[in-house]
């Protein structure tokens, strides 16, 4: 959309005056052929209003919204837009005035989003007209956030943009939350540069428009997702300059983007300088560090740190010491995935390790026939409560009987039943 169209979205020819009706006999009639079609619970009323094929004018569209306002808003205000894009109908400024004071939609502002959601769940077709509606709307309820998510949600991005220049225009400066809305659609729909040149207007606007935690955090995820994690780091420690530490999840994402991408060596600068700050945690960023090794295929790696942390008394978290017991298992170093549980089982770090690794353990030692860890193991899941995984306990059993060992398989059935 042309700035200048966006500019008309402002504007109207049309004097804002409370109009004098006069209801003709036939609206009675034409608001209940509509109001009738709207309780048969069309899931996209949109496409079967233009069936009643009756004359549309302002006390019928009046008359229905105030028959939907008190049970059934968001059909309403799905009324009210679908008139406003009739060819033979035009909502007046007193209209759009009315519609929200029937819906109180300067105080409920929530319908409008609404009604874009259901829009996007129910696939309706809708266009730069259909959001001129919405946009009129949000702006006589002085509700520009509202306005300016409806045009991301849409993908329609140049349209988001040019009403942040219609709005300065008008000298109504956009806050925190409305560039973090168009912030939020830019780096869903379009690219990371126009994402950094927004985020770096929101630091150098003056005004109540300064990034906050969840601004940066959206950015940093979004470049990462895009295979362009190094760039975050000056995001970052932006971030940090500005008074906003990063959580966990983020460091998380972050760590995984730079294996992935090549970039360990970043990855332990990366922890050092979280920790140090003390954000996130060792045990938290180093977990994570030996599961995206792994993730990238680097076994040995991910081994040596996983043993550099048990020695430095740093607690690997269940996922990292699972995966990594998993992967030694895959590799056929059943040996070795068994005597790491047994040192994180000195260490008291087992409690959050997922009970199918321990299925897995015990059916792989059962296999190679290292009957004596198996049964060490199995002792430990009975004390535990820690029942074998349907899918191997067939062939635990199997191996088990096989080799003799009758009470092994008494206690592995017990702990199934």
């Amino acid at each position: 959309m042309e700035i200048s169209s966006i500019r008309r979205l402002f504007s109207s020819s049309i004097p804002f005056k409370n109009p004098k009706f006069s209801f003709p006999c036939t609206t009675v009639s034409s608001t209940e052929k509509y109001w009738t079609h709207l309780q048969k619970n069309y899931s996209n009323p949109e496409k079967t209003l233009n069936r009643v094929g009756v004359k549309l004018d302002t006390p019928c569209v009046i008359e229905v919204l105030q028959r939907c306002a008190l049970n059934q808003p968001l059909l309403g205000l799905r009324f009210f837009i679908w008139a406003g894009l009739q060819p033979n109908y035009r909502h007046s400024l007193y209209m759009y005035s009315k519609a929200c004071k029937v819906f109180e939609i300067n105080r409920n502002p929530r319908v409008v989003t609404d009604v874009i959601e259901a829009y996007r769940v129910q696939g309706c077709l809708v266009n730069i007209r259909t959001f001129k509606v919405v946009l009129n709307l949000c702006r006589e309820a002085k509700l520009a956030d509202e306005g300016l998510w409806g045009f991301c949600d849409a993908n329609q991005l140049e349209d988001a943009c040019g009403l942040f220049k219609v709005m300065r225009g008008h000298e109504c400066l956009p806050n925190t939350v409305a560039y973090s809305a168009l912030l939020d659609g830019v780096c869903r729909f379009g690219n990371v540069e126009r994402a950094l040149e927004l985020l770096r207007e929101m630091e150098t606007e003056c005004g109540d428009c300064n990034p906050n935690v969840v601004t940066y955090t959206s950015t940093i995820q979004s470049f990462c997702e895009k295979g362009r994690s190094m760039e975050v780091l000056g995001i970052l420690d932006q971030m940090v300059a500005c008074g906003f530490a990063p959580n966990r999840v983020t460091i998380i994402n972050l760590i995984k983007g730079l294996c992935i991408e090549g970039h360990v060596e970043e990855a332990y600068k990366l922890i050092d300088k979280v920790v140090a700050g003390g954000s996130v945690s060792n045990d938290e960023c180093y977990s994570s560090l030996v599961i995206s090794l792994l993730q990238i295929k680097k076994l040995e790696e991910a081994e040596k740190l996983f043993r550099s942390m048990l020695a430095s008394a740093v607690k690997p978290d269940g996922m990292a010491s699972g995966s990594l017991i998993r992967r030694l298992c895959l590799e056929g170093r059943v040996l070795d995935g068994f005597h790491l549980y047994d040192e994180i089982e000195r260490l008291g770090c087992l409690t959050s390790i997922d009970s199918d690794i321990y299925s897995v353990l015990l059916a792989e030692l059962c296999q190679d026939s290292h009957l004596m860890e198996a049964a060490k193991l199995a002792r430990m899941m009975a004390v535990r409560g820690i029942q074998p995984k349907a899918p191997y306990v067939d062939n635990i059993v199997k191996h088990l009987k096989n080799s003799g060992e009758e009470e092994l398989v008494s206690n592995i059935t017990k702990m199934g039943s």
